[in-house]
């Protein structure tokens, strides 16, 4: 285990960080006036704060710079980060507002993924830029609007996000020596998990929220790290199967919206409280219990994809395909919860905090 030692820093820095700047941030909001009103399809009682995202995104910044000198990859992707991080707050700003469209809102993911993906992330496997380029700007597009779509009740898109940054940052110590990308990533990752674990303590007493400008940092950076890492040990596709296990269940909450609100002829990008935790509530457990649930979903897939790093490839895929059953047997269970009042949402892809 002492491969974990270079995570130490970033991670106990990022936590402090933010356990600093949460407070400030939520001082900030509110003489801005900056707050996410109760109404519409909003569960939460009081007006609450925004900008716990800028405080997640410093506090990142700060484990990663802490960690030791910062490569060009790594500071394309803060920089990145940091671009979406305001196309957020600008949102924010007026959670009841039409905002940004989304087509606009995609349109300038894409071009912040080209940003990132040009000089510093290819898949091994695909030998040609034209078929590794456009796969990875769906992956970091996709994956950055699943945690936004995800955060929709207190600590769930937070808390999923620590699972997922501490699993990467375990794997890419764990494997350092795979190629140079590796330590960079372990410790970016481990700035990200210390940055969501700090700020969840104030996010589930509901003193501030992330808003769409935390859960679409948190969501394009772990995009991003996922694609830098080499996670091919000992088989190279298991760097395919490893992002996909870590990341399931944002991606299993996106699916199951859009695919069930096309049955029903419904535009997937328009609000709804029909994700998993909503209907988790109206299935009769409590939000809290419902966010439990889901970050245990989290860490069995995590923990799925630890085993899948040691394991042969057809291990792997076996690995893969009960995760994959998993998930669909609870997808079917969930599709038959009633959508109604006890879940709230925010999109376009996700617009302002829907947390209760």
């Amino acid at each position: 285990m002492g491969y974990l030692a270079p995570l130490a820093t970033p991670f106990l820095v990022a936590f402090v960080c933010v356990l600093v700047l949460t407070p400030v941030c939520r001082r900030v909001a509110l003489g801005l006036g900056l707050l996410d009103r109760p109404g519409g399809k909003k569960i939460h009682q009081q007006p609450t704060p925004l900008l716990g995202g800028l405080a997640i995104a410093i506090a990142q910044a700060a484990g990663v710079i802490a960690a030791g000198p910062v490569d060009q990859v790594t500071a394309t992707i803060l920089v990145a980060g940091g671009l979406i991080l305001f196309l957020g707050i600008h949102d924010d700003l007026d959670p009841h507002a039409e905002g940004v469209r989304w087509w606009l809102r995609l349109l300038f993911q894409g071009f912040l993924a080209v940003f990132v993906i040009y000089p510093a992330i290819t898949l091994g496997f695909l030998r040609s830029p034209w078929l590794s380029i456009p796969i990875m700007l769906l992956w970091i597009v996709g994956i950055t609007n699943a945690f936004n779509l995800l955060d929709n009740m207190n600590g769930l898109s937070a808390g999923v996000a620590a699972i997922a940054g501490f699993t990467f940052a375990t794997l890419a110590a764990r494997y350092a020596d795979v190629g140079p990308e590796q330590l960079p990533t372990a410790r970016a990752a481990a700035s990200l998990a210390g940055a969501c674990l700090g700020f969840l303590p104030s996010n589930f007493r509901s003193r501030i929220f992330m808003g769409d400008a935390g859960s679409l940092f948190v969501g394009f950076t772990l995009a991003c790290l996922a694609a830098l890492g080499s996670w091919q040990s000992p088989t190279v596709p298991t760097s395919v199967i490893i992002p996909i296990l870590v990341l399931a269940y944002p991606i299993f909450d996106t699916t199951l919206v859009v695919i069930l609100r096309i049955h029903r002829g419904q535009s997937p990008v328009m609000g709804g409280r029909d994700h998993s935790s909503h209907r988790l509530v109206n299935l009769g457990l409590g939000r809290v219990e419902a966010v439990l649930l889901i970050y245990l979903f989290s860490l069995s897939h995590a923990l799925t994809a630890l085993l899948v790093s040691s394991v042969t490839l057809r291990l792997s895929l076996l690995a893969l395909a009960g995760s994959a059953s998993v998930l669909f047997i609870f997808g079917m269970v969930l599709r038959k919860a009633p959508v109604g009042e006890a879940g709230a949402t925010k999109e376009e892809p996700n617009r302002g905090q829907e947390t209760g």
